[in-house]
């Protein structure tokens, strides 16, 4: 029809031919039926529900005041604003997309911002520039998106994100997601091999496949099932990787720490335990115990009062804490504090302070002062040449 379009509270609009199309605008009151699609340049409606059981192309806005949309079809327009609920069947493209209380998407949904106050449900891919929601945000299918901003929780099933995650409670991925920055307040959950640049989570982060990263910062618990590979990861808690983690930069944890392959990093420090098959490293300081099949090498090694080594340790200066307990020590400058105990001591320049035991060998190339009160188990014994290192 030609003009516009007026439609008063209760009415049920029916189409000859299947849709309704009208050169002008459509102006709503109250709850209104389409028995088919609709096609106008506006859609106005208030104080009601509409329901167009159809396809609903608007060339410019949508807007429905205290009252919800419900297409049984697919939904073309430019901007659509709803005070309360939406929900299309079919696929949904819009510039941008706004509703009150929740959006429902059955089909693909392509816009440029998304903003709801509380729930998004998208069950098949989303492409949408920004998106923001105060309550939860589920995607089916993979998102490709610059910013996800949520108070609740996320999910999405993989894709990528090139800005910015931040959610207050908890994210999730079903498949492989490529993301900038993740800042969630409680855990993330990435199925897939992962890569971004910067993690941020106040709980758990956990990894079912590979990651690439630039920073991880983690108030409790790593989890990584896969090779691990960046520049830094600073844990409070507990950090656990089943493949190789491979650091440009610093390794710090304040708990337990366990690589099941070769750790290799700049620097680490682990404030409780660590366990791994072969740790490479330039700089190397633990405080509690650490346990290695093929041992720990490093420029510098420190192991803090009391500190349990399990495995050899190789490196150019190594410091041994009182009361340390290691297994063998191999280094060119090498120290054992008050009450050390360890089993083999091969270095260039060896210093054994009051108290220790040495169950094994002492071999040196240079020098060694050791204080009275040591006990050898054989008398320290002076080469030319130290022997290969064990392999």
């Amino acid at each position: 029809m030609d003009g516009d379009l007026e439609v008063e509270r209760d009415a049920t609009v029916y189409a000859e031919d299947k849709i309704v199309t009208v050169d002008g605008r459509v102006e709503i009151e109250g709850p209104v039926i389409f028995e088919g699609g609709l096609k106008a340049s506006e859609l106005h409606g208030r104080e009601g529900d509409l329901d167009i059981r159809g396809d609903l192309e608007i060339q410019d806005g949508i807007r429905v005041s205290d009252g919800s949309l419900h297409v049984s079809g697919s939904l073309v327009a430019s901007d659509v604003d709803v005070d309360r609920h939406l929900e299309v069947l079919g696929a949904l493209t819009a510039r941008a997309l706004e509703a009150g209380s929740r959006i429902a998407i059955h089909g693909k949904l392509k816009a440029d911002s998304v903003e709801v106050g509380g729930s998004l449900e998208a069950y098949a891919s989303a492409e949408v520039d920004d998106i923001e929601a105060g309550g939860t945000v589920r995607i089916g299918d993979k998102v490709t998106a610059r910013s996800i901003d949520v108070g609740g929780s996320v999910r999405v099933g993989g894709g990528k994100i090139t800005g910015d995650i931040d959610v207050g409670g908890t994210f999730e991925s079903a498949g492989p997601l490529e993301f900038n920055e993740i800042d969630v307040g409680g855990s993330v959950r990435l199925k897939g091999d992962s890569s971004g640049r910067r993690i941020d989570i106040g709980g758990i982060f956990s990894v079912s496949g590979k990651l690439k990263f630039e920073d991880i910062d983690v108030g409790g618990t790593v989890e990584i099932e896969g090779d691990a590979e960046g520049d830094d990861i600073d844990v409070g808690g507990v950090l656990k990787v089943s493949g190789d983690l491979t650091l440009a930069g610093s390794l710090d944890v304040g708990g337990r720490c366990r690589v099941d392959k070769t750790l290799m990093a700049d620097r680490i420090d682990i404030g409780g335990s660590l366990e791994a098959d072969l740790v490479k490293v330039s700089e190397f300081e633990v405080g509690g115990s650490t346990s290695t099949k093929r041992g720990v090498r490093a420029n510098t090694i420190v192991v803090g009062d009391r500190g349990h080594i399990r495995g050899p340790l190789f490196g150019e200066s190594i410091r041994l804490g009182e009361r340390a307990d290691v297994e063998a020590v191999y280094g060119k400058s090498i120290v054992l504090e008050e009450r050390c105990r360890c089993t083999i001591v091969h270095g260039e320049n060896v210093r054994i302070e009051e108290g220790c035991r040495i169950l094994g060998e002492v071999l040196y190339s240079g020098s060694i002062d050791a204080d009275d009160g040591v006990v050898f188990a054989a008398p320290p014994k002076k080469v030319e040449v130290l022997p290969p290192e064990p392999s």
